[in-house]
């Protein structure tokens, strides 16, 4: 009985393994397949004002992230933002104004790289630019009149009491009156969300983790496995046989111990 039981629990066990590797192997596989689905480039929508895809004072809806969007205002203030990534191997200084919109509210907008003099300008003006969410780790130690990061968190006050979440940065820029401030854009693309690790490294991990279910699966065809189990067999065989000589001992010295009483109870009836 105990050795079915044995039997059962190991295979229970070898079949539990399998299992799990193939499910780890699918996971993985799973994996790569989001990975290439989510840093796969998608077309852009049509343009859409900023007010009909997001609200002031409120955290960017996910929908509205990588929305090219149209707004109309007027700049009123502006900040130097440092240390900034242009791209991956560039680092630039940008020019981020605060335009106050026809509505009263205002949102942060990146004009450019910022010039060694950052001009001011009063004209009203209609731009078209990418929606990015507000940074939230800090490129450099702010002076004033300048931001550690891209974040309208940093300009709440009494001057600016509610603002649109995030930041656009300019495509193009038209001023009203036709004025003429020379900007140098910046590359706008569409920010994917990150899944850690890559493509082809997941898909290794499936080659390990399916090899791993293979490998456990022909466990048993091993020549160590059996010889293993030839050996457990033949251990549990010569345990039976002792026991079964113990068994046999026991019953020679019980029945010679009773020879001899019935010896001793002749003897003394004589």
């Amino acid at each position: 009985m105990k050795r079915v039981l044995r039997l059962g629990l190991i295979s229970i066990t070898w079949l539990l393994f399998i299992v799990i590797f193939i499910q780890l192997g699918f996971w993985q596989l799973h994996r790569a397949q989001e990975l290439n689905r989510i840093t796969a480039p998608v077309a852009d929508q049509p343009v859409i004002a900023l007010t009909e895809i997001s609200s002031p004072g409120m955290n960017m809806p996910i929908k509205a992230v990588n929305r090219i969007v149209s707004v109309s205002g007027v700049y009123e203030k502006k900040f130097i933002a440092r240390d900034q990534k242009v791209n991956e191997q560039v680092v630039k200084d940008l020019d981020v104004r605060v335009l106050r919109l026809e509505n009263s509210f205002s949102v942060l907008i990146v004009r450019g790289v910022a010039q060694s003099d950052l001009p001011d300008i009063s004209s009203k003006v209609e731009l078209v630019g990418r929606l990015y969410p507000r940074q939230n780790v800090d490129r450099a130690f702010a002076k004033v009149g300048e931001l550690a990061r891209i974040d309208p968190a940093l300009i709440v006050g009494r001057e600016f009491p509610f603002l649109y979440d995030g930041y656009v940065v300019l495509k193009s820029e038209e001023f009203i009156d036709q004025s003429n401030y020379p900007v140098e854009f910046i590359d706008s693309p569409q920010i994917s969300q990150r899944v850690p690790g890559f493509y082809w490294q997941h898909i290794s991990y499936v080659v390990v983790w399916w090899f791993m279910a293979l490998l456990v699966l022909l466990l048993p065809l091993f020549p160590q496995m059996r010889q293993r189990n030839y050996i457990a067999i033949a251990a549990e065989q010569e345990q039976l046989r002792q026991s079964k000589i113990k068994r046999v001992k026991k019953a020679s010295t019980v029945k010679k111990a009773s020879t001899v009483k019935k010896a001793a109870k002749r003897v003394r009836a004589k």
